[in-house]
């Protein structure tokens, strides 16, 4: 029956003309856009658009100090220890795992009977087109049913074994993020202490610049140097409080580096406990020892190894995908209707589903799964590369400063003694004030370096402890939590 046919009919007439009054009655109708999805969505590219504001998210709370903490310095395990309690990334990435582990529950479930019952309740009344009604039939159906897959030529063992591999690979992506959190509390941690033993440098390097400005004014006093040796100690003494402040801002920023790394509030007070620089840190492996405990040991290079197995494990799932399987089924229903008696059957017996043609799914399904395959196994080569790349970096970085640490705090003596020297030449005229002002920056050029190497060298052991997976989150008693 066409349209025209329908509204000559009284009943269908009415139904139209109630939804045309519907759609024109409607706000927003248009020809193109019915239900108005494009209403405020501006005049076109180029402009910003009105986005309807959402509630501010949430700030988080960070971890709270213990009281027993207070006013006490901090060891590098209770900072870590903060860090991991209640550390955002941690906890994402542990509800990522109790995912992929309901995710291998649900691949095992295969392997069980599924058991449904199901209970359709109908009343049918009938008019006839003479305008007769037939007698109300009320009728229930109970059905109960049972199927169980017995075969299926190892497709839900293929799913299985990728679902375990991807529990592993995110088991290691969860150790890894941990110790991703535990390496930048640590760089933050010897970033903060060399700022602020850097600190101390620049301060002495401002009192030696107020002696030198103190030495030069009551020389100039006594008519012995020129005023010019005044302006050269005022130019040193501006520039020795120039590079203070420069610092002090400098420390302020990586005590809020730490106090984010660690999740305290920006701002908080965090006092640290001392480190001794003038003795780094050593190494008992070779740089080839480092490399195979990389290989062996590194969480991010083992979830790519996983993750390359469930690869294969999802090509062979997809591989089996299209084959036969057979599968046990039975059933018990009833019947009862209204006017009759109640009536029951059953079934049981074997299903054999053979696929003959999917419109070419399953070629597509095991093409996808050997490109993933593929690209898991560059995937896991490429991280083989930047792993043992990031090892030896660090390594030689460690070396490097630790080779340089003993020759720094070779200069920083002799530049003392040179400055002392200097000093005293100076108070009797044998030096000038150029020669003060560069034995006093080259002290300071010693120093730093030796804060640098010293630092560095903590830094880089962190480094290679990360590349090469060893980090682990501090013992109980180390940290002495209360």
């Amino acid at each position: 029956m066409n349209l025209s046919e329908s509204l000559h009919r009284p009943g269908a007439a009415l139904a139209a003309v109630a939804c045309l009054g519907v759609l024109l009655t409607t706000p927003n109708v248009d020809a193109m856009d019915p239900l108005g999805a494009y209403d405020g969505l501006g005049q076109g590219a180029g402009r910003l658009l009105a986005v309807p504001n959402m509630p501010s998210p949430a700030q988080p709370g960070g971890a709270a100090l213990p009281s027993a903490w207070h006013g006490r310095p901090l060891s590098l395990a209770q900072l870590s220890w903060l860090a991991l309690r209640d550390n955002p990334k941690t906890h994402a990435a542990w509800a990522q795992v109790e995912a992929e582990a309901a995710l291998l529950g649900q691949a095992r479930s295969a392997w069980w009977p599924t058991l449904s019952l199901s209970i359709p309740v109908q009343r049918r009344r009938t008019t006839t087109a003479a305008g007769y009604a037939l007698p109300q039939q009320d009728t229930a159906s109970p059905n109960l049913s049972l199927s169980f897959l017995i075969w299926d030529f190892g497709h839900r063992s293929a799913l299985i074994a990728q679902a375990e591999a991807t529990l592993h690979a995110q088991e290691l992506n969860q150790n890894e993020t941990v110790q991703a959190v535990l390496y930048s509390v640590q760089q933050a941690y010897y970033n903060l202490l060399g700022q602020r033993a850097l600190l101390q440098t620049y301060r002495a390097a401002l009192d030696e610049s107020r002696q030198a400005l103190t030495a030069a004014e009551a020389l100039h006093r006594a008519g012995r140097v020129t005023v010019s040796d005044l302006y050269q100690a005022r130019a040193a003494l501006a520039q020795a409080e120039a590079n203070l402040a420069t610092a002090e801002q400098m420390a302020t920023s990586d005590e809020g580096a730490l106090a984010s790394a660690v999740g305290l509030p920006l701002g908080a007070p965090i006092q640290l406990a001392g480190l001794d620089l003038s003795a780094p840190p050593s190494l008992s492996r070779s740089v080839n020892g480092w490399l195979q405990a990389a290989l062996s040991e590194n969480p991010g290079l083992r979830s790519a190894q996983y993750q390359f197995s469930a690869a294969r494990a999802g090509l062979s799932a997809a591989e089996r995908n299209d084959l036969p399987t057979l599968s046990f089924g039975a059933d018990q229903g009833w019947h009862a209707q209204n006017g009759f008696g109640p009536s029951q059957q059953y079934s049981i017996g074997i299903t054999l589903n053979v696929p003959l043609f999917t419109g070419f799914q399953h070629t597509y399904q095991v093409a996808q799964a050997r490109a993933q395959l593929a690209q898991a196994r560059a995937t896991l080569d490429d991280t083989v590369n930047t792993t043992q790349l990031a090892v030896w970096q660090a390594y030689y970085a460690f070396r490097s400063a630790t080779l340089a640490l003993p020759s720094a705090q070779a200069q920083e003596e002799n530049a003392a003694k040179a400055l002392a020297a200097v000093e005293a030449q100076y108070r009797v005229g044998l030096a000038t004030m150029q020669d003060l002002l560069t034995a006093q920056s080259t002290l300071t050029s010693a120093r730093v370096a030796v804060l640098r190497d010293a630092i560095n060298s903590y830094l880089a052991l962190a480094g290679l402890s990360s590349a090469v997976g060893s980090l682990a989150p501090p013992a109980a008693e180390t940290v002495d939590a209360p």
